[in-house]
């Protein structure tokens, strides 16, 4: 029996706001309450990131780091654009990232 297709999604969720402000924690965890349950599970890493925002200016700031190992499926596209919105919406965000890609499980 194949083994079905595995993919691992990193949701990168800010503790800052796109003005600086910092976010509530409640707030972040609120968020990231929303997603893992979808896919049964994820882990919550923190740690610095480093960026060049739309005005030019590198930034540094702390934030969290949502990694999901799940099983592909089709409709995992259309959810990541909704978590991407409500990151974005909800924590007042320029831009956010989410990557995903394809991984062997042994």
């Amino acid at each position: 029996m194949a083994r079905p297709r595995m993919i691992k999604i990193d949701f990168y969720v800010p503790t800052k706001t796109k003005d600086g402000k910092d976010i509530d924690p409640e707030k972040v965890d609120d968020i990231i309450n929303q997603i893992w349950p979808r896919y049964r599970g994820g882990t919550k890493l923190t740690g610095t990131g480093y960026y060049r925002a739309k005005s030019g200016k590198d930034e540094v700031t702390e934030s969290y780091l949502l990694s999901i190992i799940t099983e592909y499926d089709k409709p995992f596209k259309a959810d990541l654009k909704k978590f991407k919105e409500t990151i974005r919406d909800e924590l007042c965000q320029e831009t956010v990232l989410i990557t995903w890609h394809p991984i062997k499980v042994p």
